[in-house]
């Protein structure tokens, strides 16, 4: 029998368990019953830093909230992954802040002990807005019956709402507030369906930054105005070219006509996308921003208009012209009748496509029909014979075609985006392409120098129109993906509107192989062409527009480019003046034989003159001695410099241009072969690192990424243009010996390599991450590079010519003295800089147009309370 206090000690240990187990299963309990009777509370917290590292302010969120196991807003989480946190809205300068430069993503956190247990959700989101310096005004309204209209049921009613933003300074605080203390506020919201407090706070802080502002507000009279300057770059070596092939008959007159007809294409470029006048489409832009700023395509998108002006008009007057060079007379009625109709075509084959025109679509063409008509009447009128009444019916033809242009800019196929879907539209469309690929073919017998046959003529104008359309033709023959990216998409919409990026490149590739087989032709040992000169402006001006790729509207409306354009077509009159092939004529018909007899020539004046200098010093103690006044008159006088004209520098310097200012005996052609493998070879290490790890421009999705391939290998290629340039013309450029040529050259060529570039590392709406460091390393190992290449190609065109006089180096340049020894050593130097620059390039920014759709996650969150510099 046990003890009885064992039994009550027993009983007392079973009763104390029984209370710990009643315990442990009725707290849980209690604890599910508060939720469910509405003791939830949610809180949002809303947080303003600064982070040191970006130099941005950073608004970062953070909500933490309790869900009911069973709750449509937990499920929700489960579905989506994402949970719930809103309320309240951010305005900077009483805007929304839609110039954010990226965010902060992480994971959102929810912890559940069992499924039938409530659920703990976390979220934290941070968003950096851009950058910029000076005073920061942000205005943080709470609204959360708002964000509550569209959120799932069983999210909390009652929410803490709490904005932290130290070392900010706290302005017109509207609402109950809670709580409030340095750098906090806090509002409560007891029912967030049927809450309508106004609740805000504003917030004032001045930041200084040393990192160049992430975004800018760019206008379309910036970006056309920078597109006119490119037009007049060009315009100005066209216009050249134009007078020259011309002939000596009023020469003033074919430049101001070239150059007219492309400076209307600047304010034909304000307008547009007009509305149709020949249906009732209402044209609905639409647009997607990533961060960054606006983009460049929804601030300015080319119009029609200018696309018909630069498709149309433009290389149908240059068809003309080229059959003036070939006949020497105006152009032909049929050839005019023919530019003339087409446009008139689309006309019914846009009624067959069911557009229905209205009364100013028939009226429009109409009238510019009879301006044309009067133009005609009035110049044959003024002048009975001569020039005016031989070129009046082209002058009635050329604004014919204008007006019929400007007329079609506004037909729906022309101005809306839809695609081309019946084939009498695709008709009306392509009936207005051809005249560029008629333009290029008709100078292929001017370029060959003899006459071409009417088969092969045809079979060129075919292979090139379908090259200049195979984009557009594959898109419309191509069905539109169910799923994914279209890849085709930019060739869908219209040929005229849009940056027009492959039809471009196909030009630009045409008229560098035109202008080099024409240069090829005529590029024998005392050649001339009528050209020659003007040729070698373009090719300059065609090497800019390959530094940065494929040219397209979009290039060429980027300021930088667009002033290395301008900058490169005015240089080009600095690096060969006008008139430069009538004076160097005697230079580019020296034979080897010649250039041996002016280099032994130049050797020995070069000896006599250093002697005159050292005679004249050692001559001060000789003549207190034993030397004669009239001994060292008479070796005085010897000394002089060989020759009777002009004084003995003037004689000097002759005779340095006769022996360096040649190609040593060699032919152009084969002098510019030789200069674009030397230039190609020396900025292979650049342009190799640049064709492996550089993105090409305009590699995005407001251009055509299928040109990525050619587009690299333009940019590779253009330093072999320069290096052409070079040897080919080296008898014309400016400068008399080759370290002068190419230091002219450097001129030229360095300024406008750097501009390009400095668009692309600075300016937030083509940078992805601005940077000065970025800026100057990127421009610096650019400069190195291109100082590298010409003055490179400089002291191998002296060590060829002296080789060609059967001479050394050493007998051409003195390297004992200082000059002759830092020219080389500094071209080492920049060259071991620049390999430098290109092995630490790694961090400069790539060279992308649009900047991407945000930037990577922070690895490290930088704490708000930071103090900014």
């Amino acid at each position: 029998m046990p003890h009885p206090r064992l039994l009550t000690a027993g009983a007392g240990v079973l009763l104390s368990l029984l209370c710990l187990w009643l315990l442990s299963g009725a707290v849980p309990a209690r604890a599910a019953g508060g939720e469910e009777g509405g003791d939830r509370t949610g809180k949002l917290t809303v947080e303003i830093g600064w982070d040191a590292a970006r130099q941005e302010v950073v608004v970062r969120e953070r909500c933490a909230y309790t869900l009911l196991p069973d709750s449509q807003a937990l499920a929700e989480i489960r579905e989506e992954g994402a949970g719930f946190c809103d309320g309240y809205t951010v305005l900077r300068d009483g805007k929304a802040p839609v110039d954010h430069d990226g965010w902060d993503n992480p994971a959102d956190t929810v912890t559940q002990e069992s499924s039938r247990s409530p659920a703990r959700v976390r979220t934290e989101f941070a968003t950096f807005l851009a950058r910029r310096s000076g005073s920061q005004r942000l205005n943080i309204s709470v609204d959360m019956p708002s964000a509550f209209k569209e959120a799932p049921a069983g999210l909390p009613d009652v929410w803490t709402v709490e904005v932290r933003a130290p070392r900010w300074l706290f302005h017109q605080i509207r609402g109950p507030v809670e709580s409030q203390s340095p750098g906090t506020v806090t509002w409560r919201v007891q029912n967030v369906s049927q809450d309508d407090i106004p609740r805000s706070v504003e917030l004032w802080r001045t930041v200084d930054t040393t990192k160049p502002p992430s975004t800018r507000v760019q206008t379309k009279t910036e970006l056309v105005t920078a597109f006119a300057l490119a037009v007049c770059g060009i315009g100005v070596v066209a216009a050249l070219l134009v007078a020259r092939l011309a002939g000596p008959a009023v020469p003033r007159r074919w430049a101001t006509a070239a150059m007219g007809l492309t400076v209307v294409a600047y304010p034909l470029a304000f307008v547009g996308i007009p509305q149709p006048t020949t249906s009732n489409t209402v044209v609905i832009p639409f647009f997607l921003s990533f961060g960054g700023g606006t983009p460049p395509g929804q601030v300015w998108t080319p119009g029609p208009v200018l696309g018909l002006w630069l498709w149309y008009v433009l290389p149908v007057a240059g068809w003309w012209f080229s059959c003036r060079l070939i006949t020497r007379k105006p152009p032909s009625y049929r050839v005019l009748v023919v530019s003339a109709v087409s446009p008139l075509l689309a006309f019914p084959l846009m009624a067959a496509g069911g557009t229905e025109p209205n009364l100013g679509a028939w009226l429009a063409p109409a009238f510019a029909g009879i301006a044309a008509l009067a133009s005609l009447l009035v110049l044959r009128a003024l002048n009975e014979s001569g020039a005016a009444r031989r070129w009046a019916p082209t002058a009635g033809a050329l604004l014919w075609v204008a007006c019929a242009a400007h007329w079609l800019g506004n037909a729906p196929i022309m101005s809306d985006r839809d695609s081309v879907t019946t084939w009498p539209e695709a008709a009306a469309v392509l009936v207005c392409t051809w005249p560029a690929a008629a333009w290029i073919t008709s100078m292929l017998g001017p370029v060959l120098g003899r006459a071409v046959k009417p088969v092969i003529r045809a079979l060129c104008f075919v292979v090139l129109w379908a090259w200049m359309l195979s984009p557009f033709l594959v898109a419309r023959a191509t069905d539109r993906p169910n799923r994914g990216m279209d890849p085709w998409n930019y060739y869908r919409g219209p040929f005229f509107t849009g940056y027009m990026g492959f039809p471009l490149c196909v030009v630009l590739i045409c008229g560098v192989a035109l202008q080099i087989v024409c240069l090829l032709r005529r590029g024998g040992l005392g050649d001339r062409c009528r050209a020659l000169e003007p040729i070698g402006r373009i090719l300059l001006v065609c090497g800019v527009l390959m530094a940065l790729g494929s040219p397209s509207l979009r290039t060429l409306s980027m300021w930088g480019d667009a002033l290395a354009i301008l900058w490169a077509g005015l240089g080009s009159l600095l690096l060969l003046p006008v008139g430069a092939d009538a004076t160097a004529a005697e230079l580019r018909s020296i034979g080897r034989e010649d250039h041996a007899r002016f280099m032994g020539r130049w050797v020995e004046t070069q000896l006599i003159w250093d002697t005159r200098a050292d005679f004249q010093r050692a001559a001060r103690s000789a003549l207190a001695e034993d030397m004669s006044v009239s001994d060292f008159s008479q070796r005085w006088k010897e000394l002089d410099v060989p020759g009777r004209r002009g004084d003995p520098a003037a004689r000097l310097a002759r005779a340095k241009r006769f022996a360096l200012g040649s190609s040593g005996g060699t032919a152009p052609r084969t002098a510019g072969l030789v200069g674009a493998a030397i230039a190609q070879l020396l900025a292979l290490p650049w342009a190799g690192y640049q064709l492996m790890t550089g993105d090409a421009v305009g590699a995005d999705g407001f251009m055509p990424f299928h040109l990525d391939e050619i587009s690299k290998a333009l940019r590779f290629g253009h330093w072999a243009l320069y290096g052409f340039v070079f040897g080919y013309f080296y008898a014309l450029l400016r400068g008399n010996t080759p370290i002068g040529k190419a230091a002219m050259l450097t001129v030229v060529v360095l300024p406008a390599e750097v501009l390009s570039m400095i668009t692309l590392t600075i300016d937030p709406q083509y940078a992805r991450n601005p940077s000065w460091t970025d800026m100057a390393v990127a421009c610096g190992g650019l400069a190195g590079q291109t100082f590298v290449v010409c003055m490179g190609m400089g002291l191998c065109w002296e060590w060829w010519l002296a080789r060609a006089a059967a001479l050394k180096w050493s007998q051409v340049r003195n390297f004992r003295r200082l000059s002759s020894i830092t020219v080389p050593l500094g071209t080492v130097l920049v060259a071991a800089a620049t390999a430098f620059a290109t092995v630490v390039a790694g961090a400069w920014a790539q060279q992308e147009l649009q900047p991407p759709s945000g930037s990577p996650p922070s690895s490290a969150p930088v704490a708000p309370a930071q103090r900014a510099p």
